[in-house]
C-alpha cells in the first residue's frame, strides 16, 4: 500500500505490511533442527542478557557462548559474528511489536485497526524493556546491511501507521500525520530509556492511552 499525496489511504484498501527481510542471521547448517532452533534461541536469549548487563561492546562471543551453555566454536554454527547475535536479538523485538497477525474482523475501521497495532506494540515494547534499552543503547553497531534491513522494516511499520492515521482524520495534513505517527513511535520507544515499578500490563495500558490521547482516537470500534 502507499500513501497519497495527503497522507490518507485509498477508502476502502486494507492494511498489510510489506514482506521484507528479518534481520535474523543465517545459520551456516543446511538443516533446520529442533534442537538447533533451541540453542539459537538459548544464545539469543544469553546474549540479550549480556548486552543489557554489560552493553554490546564489553561482551565477547566465548562469554555468550558459556552463558548459553554453547562450547568453543559451536556458537559459530549458528552466528558468524557477535554482529549478527546483535542483529537477532533486535529482530526479536521488531517481530514482538510489528506482527501482522492481528485478528481483526474484515469490517473493522482504521480506527479499530489502528488502536490494536497500537496495543500490540506497546505490550510488546512494556514486555521487553530490557531488549527496548539494547536497541535504543547499541543499534548503531549493526553491520550496515543489517542496519538497513531495520530502517526499512521501521519504515513499513510507519507507513502503515500512517495510512491508517491518515484515514481516522482525512482532514489532517499529509505533515500533521506524518508528525504525530513519528512522535507516538518516539514516546513508545522510549520504555528502553527509564525504569518505571509498573507491571508490563499496568505500563501497556499507559502507554497505549497515551498513545490513542496523542492521536486523537476515540473508542477502538469506532
Amino acid at each position: 500500500m502507499t500513501v497519497g499525496s495527503d497522507g490518507r489511504r485509498a477508502a476502502g484498501a486494507r492494511t498489510t505490511l510489506p514482506a521484507v527481510a528479518h534481520l535474523r542471521a543465517p545459520v551456516r547448517s543446511g538443516r533446520s533442527t529442533s534442537r538447533g532452533a533451541k540453542r539459537r534461541d538459548a544464545i539469543v536469549g544469553a546474549a540479550a542478557d549480556l548486552f543489557a548487563r554489560h552493553g554490546y561492546p564489553a561482551v565477547g562471543m566465548d562469554e555468550i557462548g558459556a552463558a548459553a551453555g554453547v562450547t568453543g566454536p559451536a556458537i559459530y554454527r549458528h552466528f558468524e559474528s557477535k554482529a549478527q547475535v546483535l542483529a537477532a536479538v533486535i529482530d526479536t523485538i521488531i517481530d514482538a511489536v510489528a506482527s501482522d497477525e492481528i485478528r481483526l474482523a474484515e469490517s473493522a475501521s482504521p480506527c479499530a485497526e489502528l488502536s490494536a497495532r497500537i496495543e500490540q506494540y506497546a505490550a510488546g515494547v512494556a514486555g521487553r524493556r530490557e531488549l527496548m534499552a539494547i536497541f535504543v543503547r547499541e543499534v548503531h553497531h549493526l553491520p550496515q546491511d543489517q542496519a538497513a534491513a531495520l530502517r526499512q522494516r521501521q519504515r513499513d511499520l510507519v507507513v502503515q501507521w500512517r495510512d491508517l492515521l491518515g484515514a481516522v482524520h482525512p482532514s489532517w495534513s499529509r505533515e500533521r500525520v506524518r508528525t504525530s505517527v513519528h512522535a507516538v513511535f518516539g514516546m513508545l520507544n522510549a520504555v528502553g530509556t527509564f525504569s518505571s515499578p509498573l507491571t508490563d500490563a499496568e505500563l501497556a495500558v499507559q502507554l497505549t492511552g497515551l498513545a490513542r490521547a496523542a492521536l486523537t482516537l476515540t473508542s477502538p470500534g469506532a
